[in-house]
Formats: C-alpha cells, sequence, structure tokens
C-alpha cells in the first residue's frame, strides 16, 4: 500500500543560518518518501537556496523576487501534491515523530487542522527578556496549545480558505479562518522557538505581531468574548502564582514599548537577527 507523503511547506526569507538544522531535525527520522518538503526562498539575497539545494536534494527549492511570507505559502500550497499540509517557520526545531503526530491528528472527523505547544528557548538571553516570557507562556493563547510556526492543516480547509492576502499575521489568519472545534491540540507534541536575545529585539518582534493583529482586523476580526475570556484566564493564572508577579512590570513594560513601536512603524518585516548570530556562533 502506498502512502501520501506529508508535504511540508517553509518558507524562508534569508535563512542560510538556520534552514540547514530545521531540516535536519525534521527529516533525521523520516522513511524514504516520507515527506515531500518544498522550501520556498521569498526575495533571499542570501545563499538560503544555494544552502538548502547541497545540504539536501530531496528536498524542493521554490525561488521568488518577492518578499512575501504569504506569497510563499501560497507558492508551495500550489505546488504541494498531498492533501497533508506542514506549515513549517524555517528558524522551529519539530522532531520527525511529532510532525507525524501532527499529521495523524488530521484523519479524525472533524479536524480542519492540528497544533502543538511551543516550547520557548531563553538560554543566554537578558532576564528582562526571560521575564517576559515567563508571563507570556501563562496566556491561554499559548498554554492552550500554540496555532503558529508549526502546524498541521488539511488540504479541505485551505481549499475553502484560499490563498492567504498580504498580511503579517498568517498563523493567525487561519487560526481565526478554522473554526475552533475543528483545531485538534496533540498535547505531546512540542516544537521549540528561539527568542530574541535582548531587551530591545523583542520589543521590535513584539511591535510586527502587533502590527500585524491591528492589520488582521480587516480580514477576520476577533470574536470579542473569546479575547474578554482569555484574557481574564490569563491575569487568574498571573494571580494565582506569586513567584510570576515580580516580572509583571518588564511583560507590561515590553508590550506598551511595542504598542507604540507599532503605532509608529507602518510597514517592514522587524526580524529577530540575534538568534540567526547566535546559530553560527
Amino acid at each position: 500500500m502506498k502512502h501520501t507523503p506529508i508535504a511540508v511547506i517553509v518558507p524562508a526569507y534569508n535563512e542560510e543560518m538556520v534552514i540547514v538544522e530545521t531540516l535536519e531535525n525534521l527529516l533525521r527520522d523520516a522513511r524514504a518518501g516520507e515527506f515531500e518538503v518544498t522550501v520556498v526562498c521569498n526575495g533571499c539575497h542570501d545563499h538560503t537556496a544555494e544552502v538548502t539545494r547541497q545540504a539536501f536534494d530531496n528536498v524542493n527549492v521554490i525561488e521568488l523576487s518577492e518578499a512575501s511570507k504569504t506569497a510563499a505559502i501560497n507558492a508551495g500550497l500550489r505546488s504541494a501534491r498531498s492533501s497533508k499540509i506542514v506549515l513549517l517557520d524555517s528558524d522551529i526545531r519539530i522532531s520527525t515523530a511529532d510532525c507525524r503526530a501532527l499529521v495523524d491528528a488530521l484523519e479524525h472527523p472533524g479536524v480542519d487542522a492540528a497544533i502543538g505547544h511551543m516550547d520557548i528557548n531563553d538560554s543566554d538571553c537578558a532576564g528582562s527578556v526571560k521575564a517576559f516570557y515567563r508571563i507570556w507562556a501563562r496566556h491561554p493563547y499559548v498554554s492552550n496549545g500554540k496555532f503558529a510556526a508549526a502546524f498541521a492543516i488539511s488540504r479541505e480547509a485551505m481549499g475553502r480558505i484560499g490563498d492567504l492576502p498580504e498580511i503579517i499575521a498568517d498563523d493567525t489568519y487561519l487560526m481565526r479562518m478554522i473554526p475552533s472545534d475543528r483545531v485538534a491540540v496533540v498535547d505531546s507534541v512540542h516544537f521549540r522557538v528561539n527568542v530574541p536575545k535582548d531587551f530591545k529585539t523583542l520589543v521590535r518582534v513584539r511591535s510586527r505581531i502587533h502590527r500585524g493583529n491591528r492589520q488582521l482586523e480587516q480580514y477576520a476580526p476577533r470574536r470579542t468574548s473569546a479575547v474578554t475570556a482569555n484574557n481574564r484566564d490569563f491575569v487568574r493564572s498571573i494571580g494565582r502564582q506569586p513567584s510570576l508577579w515580580r516580572d509583571i512590570p518588564v511583560y507590561l513594560a515590553a508590550t506598551a514599548a511595542s504598542r507604540l513601536l507599532a503605532m509608529k512603524q507602518t510597514s517592514g518585516w522587524e526580524r529577530d537577527l540575534t538568534t540567526r548570530q547566535a546559530a553560527t556562533e
């Protein structure tokens, strides 16, 4: 019996420093023909495409002149032949087994997407960054499973959604387009995310997220009741853990600063170069 390969789409913008490690983690225990990986280099002016081709002769590489993550995802989806799709950020570490588990969850009736849990790698980060993420990780949007960075989605769901618009918050857009009762949280799945090393970079990266969320209201507005409930649960969670209270001022300062920067900065893609540089050291 011939099994349908798992299509993994990896948008990449100037990721020559991290792309090999990402794909090595993903493919380390893969069976022959199990994965159909496509790296979509969008607007790259480094050697992401060449590095990928040299390291993996079984990975497809698409090169786009436009620096657009959503255009890269759309191009990857058009090229993928499989009904089993995983969208993976180029700097995320997920194992072969965990990627399989996400896709397996799509086999259950009524499931359009499958998500896992985000593990934050804050080693060598400034104390202020660690404090921010100790608070941030308690938000239900994170603690109940993270619809971002590494998740599976069915071809049928993508067919209903159609091409992604030119937006910043691509993951959140997809999350809002799929009913929450059709999203499976696979508790056994964990993927690792490197976070900014210093407070200044943290604020810049968070400002992009705030801009993306504001922009998203034009395409897929949030349900106010869900937001209110999540924020209430978030505050209660922090309130029940006195050990976290000392981190609250840092969290509030980072949030305020990033929101202010988002109001001033209306374009651009604020990348975290601190983790890319660390990967080469």
